[in-house]
Order: C-alpha cells, then sequence, then structure tokens
C-alpha cells in the first residue's frame, strides 16, 4: 500500500468518526478514532526509519487518548491541582503571567487614542463596577488588536491586565493547534477553563487569532472548520459565562479572519494600533537608552525625523545596533564611551523598516 493509500484510508477513519460525533455518536466516533489509531500502529511496524516509527506511535498515541476520551474509559477533565495538573498542552500554550514588574499604560509609548478606548471599553467597566450598574452597562467582552508588526499588541494586552491587576493569559496558536484528531479543540476548550478558574477575573490575549480564526471556505478541511467554531463558543461563553473575562487577540492580517469573530458580543470592538508618531518615536529612544551613557552630541530630533516610517520594535533595534558598537570596543580596548552620534548614524543606515509602504494601504482599506 501506497503512502498515499495509508493517508486515506486513516482520513476516512478520521471523517466518520467526525460525521459521528456532530450526530452525537460518541461510541461510534471512538471506534473510528481507535481505528485511526490502530492504522497509524501498523505503519510504525513497516517503517523503514526510527524517526518514522517514533512519529507514527506518537501520532496514534493521541488518537487512541482521544478515543478513550469520546468513549468515556478516561476522563481528561479533571480539576487541575498539585497532585493532577493541568494538561500539558495549556502549561505549554496559555502562560499565566504575574508577579515581577506590572506593565501599565505608563510603560506605553504614545498610542493615547487608543489607551483611551480601552480605558472605557474595558477597564473601567471592570473597576467602577457600581457606576457601571448604576448607567446599565455590561462589563467584559472583547477587542481586536489589529496593525503592523512591531507596533506593541502584546504590550498594550499586558498593560491592560496590569491596569486591572488581574492574571494575563496569553494562548498560544502554535501550541493549540493539532494535526490529530479532535486535540485541537479540546486543547482550546482547556485553555479557556484555565483561565475561568481565576475567582477575580483574567484577561485572556489571542496572539495571532488568525491563525486559528481564518475565514471559512468550501476549500476549507473539517479539522479548521471545528476550531473555529469552538473558538466562538467559547468567546460565547461555553462552559461558564464570567464578566470578569476580558478577552483581547491580536492579528497583523485582520482581514484573513471570519466574519463571525467581528460580531458582538465577540470582538465587536475593532483598536488600529499604527507606527508609532513623532512623540511616541522620542518617547521610545528615551525609554531604550535610559540605562545607557550616551553622548550629549547625539541629536535626538534628528533620531526622530530619520525614524519616521519605522515601527516601534524597529526602533528598539537600531538602539540595540547602536549600543553594541561601544560596548564590543570596551570589550576588546578597555576603554568605555558614551553611544554617539556615529553610532546611531551606523545603526540607522542598516535598520530597514519592517512594515512596506502597501502594508499600511491595506490596512487604511480595510479600515473602511
Amino acid at each position: 500500500m501506497s503512502p498515499a493509500d495509508w493517508a486515506e484510508l486513516l482520513t476516512g477513519f478520521l471523517d466518520r468518526a467526525n460525521l459521528a460525533l456532530q450526530r452525537g455518536d460518541r461510541r461510534a466516533a471512538a471506534d473510528d478514532t481507535a481505528r485511526g489509531a490502530e492504522l497509524l500502529f501498523l505503519q510504525a511496524q513497516i517503517a523503514k526509519t526510527l524517526d518514522e516509527k517514533r512519529r507514527f506511535v506518537k501520532r496514534a498515541g493521541q488518537l487512541l487518548e482521544t478515543s478513550l476520551t469520546l468513549d468515556g474509559s478516561v476522563n481528561f477533565e479533571k480539576e487541575s491541582t498539585a497532585e493532577n495538573p493541568a494538561p500539558a498542552c495549556v502549561q505549554a500554550a496559555c502562560v499565566k503571567t504575574s508577579g515581577g514588574k506590572t506593565l501599565t499604560f505608563e510603560n506605553i509609548a504614545g498610542l493615547g487614542i487608543v489607551k483611551e478606548t480601552l480605558l472605557q471599553r474595558l477597564i473601567y467597566p471592570l473597576k467602577y463596577p457600581e457606576k457601571l450598574q448604576r448607567y446599565g452597562i455590561s462589563s467584559g467582552g472583547g477587542m481586536l488588536l489589529y496593525g503592523p508588526p512591531g507596533t506593541g499588541k502584546t504590550l498594550l494586552a499586558r498593560a491592560v491586565a496590569g491596569e486591572l491587576g488581574l492574571p494575563f493569559y496569553v494562548i498560544k496558536s502554535s501550541e493549540v493547534l493539532s494535526q490529530y484528531y479532535g486535540q485541537s479543540e479540546k486543547q482550546l476548550a482547556d485553555l479557556f477553563q484555565e483561565a475561568r478558574k481565576s475567582p477575580d477575573g483574567a484577561v485572556i490575549f489571542l496572539d495571532e487569532i488568525d491563525a486559528l480564526g481564518a475565514k471559512r471556505t468550501e476549500q476549507m478541511n473539517e479539522a479548521s472548520r471545528r476550531v473555529i467554531n469552538q473558538l466562538l463558543q467559547e468567546l460565547d461563553g461555553v462552559g461558564g459565562k464570567s464578566e470578569k473575562l476580558v478577552f483581547l487577540a491580536a492579528t497583523n492580517e485582520p482581514w484573513l479572519l471570519d466574519s463571525a469573530l467581528l460580531r458582538p458580543p465577540r470582538f465587536c470592538e475593532k483598536c488600529y494600533i499604527p507606527l508609532p508618531d513623532a512623540t511616541a518615536r522620542r518617547t521610545l529612544f528615551d525609554m531604550s537608552l535610559q540605562d545607557c551613557p550616551v553622548d550629549h552630541t547625539v541629536s535626538m530630533e534628528s533620531l526622530v525625523r530619520r525614524s519616521n516610517g519605522l515601527s516601534g520594535a524597529d526602533i528598539v533595534n537600531v538602539c540595540e545596533h547602536a549600543k553594541l558598537i561601544p560596548f564590543c570596543e570596551a570589550v576588546n580596548t578597555g576603554i568605555d564611551r558614551p553611544v554617539a552620534q556615529d553610532d546611531f548614524d551606523t545603526a540607522m543606515q542598516n535598520a530597514q523598516p519592517s512594515v512596506t509602504p502597501e502594508l499600511l494601504a491595506r490596512f487604511e482599506r480595510w479600515k473602511r
């Protein structure tokens, strides 16, 4: 049997399992999933290399776990405790940030309009529940942060958690998505369930949401459709709705998102995170150089002017390259000196904007 025949047979088992699950027949879904696992074990036996054997066995093991879960033979949904920790996928993909230095809006350069929007729609409703009730406004909800890469979307999300004093959960699409039947949806559900355990609420941040919530098309495979449906259900509150949960998501390509995600009450509010203006660029230079000796001849006005079109990440990178020049000289000669204008000139010459005019124009068109 050729590899294509093996793949077609496996796909047939998993498609039948999905159809059985849709009609509520978990036992039939478990049986077909188990047949898929058996097929992969057979492939492992005839595999020519050790790496192939390991890969097939690993995939078979995950399908077998899914089969047992569907059949009810094993319960993988127990509450996470010290003796019974959260599933490995939760620990890997849902990063809870607490302790250490708290990031707030004061640590974010510029973006005044965006900060005000976040305050009005997400932060004030949770910080002032009595006034919220007085005016009959509901709290919680979601906001989509979109814009070019390197403009501070993740930092903004962290700052929202800092302003609220709540745990910050990052859901990483790269860790959620799995090639095995049923695993992606289960992992996504586990992640939201873990965040909902926070008694005072939490900020849930879905990074690169376009990887999880791309537009549904006729050409899309069934597994991707199931992931989007699971995400929509979680955002709607399946498994326990909480007004103390704040949902934030970020994307560099909002035009890829399924339209259902952008309808109330999911990510009904959308905030464009633009490239930094002159004031924000000056703040970024000041923040990046605050712990570094800088020669008094360095012209910050010139740096701000020349950095027009650079993202926040680009500016930080320019500063790091400029600081690296006197650092390497100090290591080799033993003589320390401040960062000079020539160092910045060299760094600026090598700086390439990460955002093209064509990409900016596409964001402008999407905003309309």
